[in-house]
């Protein structure tokens, strides 16, 4: 079955049903998008670990996994996105490598996002999954994924000069994401 690469994309919320949030996980070549709704602690969790300047510095539950894994010189070489249609939800299966063997676990669809974010490894799922669940992006949508991504690039990049104490780069940066914020995507 072929294996198909995806990109963290855009997260929503919705006021409708009481708040519901949803999660894109984007096809390469951004053509398609599979949408998974979130609960609200998963909403809390992706937002706690998503938005930290410093990775790893903000104690929350998956930062010690992943300083508990490095410790033991452990790394995480893939996730791939599955389904249980037994209890109707998304998981993750995790590939990791500890210097002698391959170790594949199962996590939340969540948990297994955050930790592709946090070590930065690809992300995959099966064509067959793609094909039942996902949707097709319009144009709109892709620019405004697009540009979120874009964002982000100039926010780590912001950081980093700020770290660096290049306040003139910073300056530009800073600039040019408020430009960009002002863009409408349409």
């Amino acid at each position: 079955m072929k294996r198909i690469r995806l990109d963290i994309g855009a997260l929503t919320a919705s006021p409708a049903n009481g708040g519901s949030f949803m999660f894109f996980l984007y096809r390469e070549g951004m053509d398609k998008c599979l949408p998974v709704q979130l609960s609200p602690p998963d909403m809390h969790a992706v937002l706690s670990n998503f938005n930290q300047q410093e990775p790893h510095h903000t104690p929350t539950v998956h930062n010690l996994f992943v300083s508990t894994l490095q410790q033991f010189r452990i790394e995480l070489l893939e996730v791939t996105v599955t389904r249980d249609d037994e209890h109707d939800c998304f998981a993750c299966e995790l590939l990791m490598f500890d210097g002698e063997k391959e170790v594949r676990r199962t996590s939340g669809f969540i948990d297994g996002v955050i930790l592709a974010k946090i070590f930065a490894c690809p992300i995959y799922t099966n064509e067959e999954l793609m094909e039942k669940y996902a949707s097709a992006i319009d144009i709109v949508s892709e620019k405004i994924v697009k540009k979120e991504i874009h964002l982000q690039k100039l926010k780590e990049e912001l950081a980093n000069a700020v770290a660096a104490e290049d306040y003139e780069k910073a300056a530009k940066i800073n600039r040019a994401i408020e430009e960009l914020n002002k863009e409408n995507p349409e």
